[in-house]
């Protein structure tokens, strides 16, 4: 490959930031069934549109194309990291306070895995406290394997 992935993922990462309103939650520039596939996350507070989606993609066409930053066939995909995302970022667990989270703990010291689901109550980059069915618990971010929001729906409403 005549490009540098990095180049590439940095030079992408740093146009999206710049020209639009979005955060980058992800960009990768791999093969995907013998294509080349360039994906874009963005993010924002309030949740990502399917217009957000179209109007990054549009922009990063147009300057892909100007800038000829890729020199193969590829594939464009821009999309949210959805609501059951994989949190990669500080803020992802800042913005999922109060959320109910599925986590997956690694404890080196005792060599074992744990995978539970529990409310995320509070977050530091020190300390993470979720209440789950058997109550508070607190554990350091350095155990967390992953963590992953779980989408809630609303309880059913009791028929009359």
């Amino acid at each position: 490959m005549t490009e540098s992935v990095d180049k590439i993922t940095a030079e992408v990462r740093r146009y999206v930031e710049d020209s639009f309103s979005y955060e980058i939650f992800d960009v990768t520039f791999k093969p995907v069934n013998r294509q080349m596939v360039l994906e874009v996350v963005i993010d924002k507070p309030n949740g990502v549109t399917v217009e957000d989606c179209e109007k990054v993609s549009r922009g990063l066409s147009d300057y892909l194309d100007e800038t000829d930053l890729i020199h193969r066939a590829f594939t464009l995909e821009v999309s949210s990291p959805g609501v059951e995302r994989v949190f990669k970022r500080q803020v992802d667990y800042e913005r999922h306070i109060g959320c109910m989270v599925k986590w997956t703990l690694i404890d080196e010291e005792k060599g074992s895995k744990e995978v539970f689901r529990a409310r995320l109550q509070e977050f530091s980059p020190e300390k993470i406290v979720v209440r789950s069915e058997k109550g508070l618990r607190e554990f350091p971010l350095t155990m967390v394997k992953e963590a992953r929001a779980i989408l809630e729906f609303p309880p059913k409403m009791q028929r009359e």
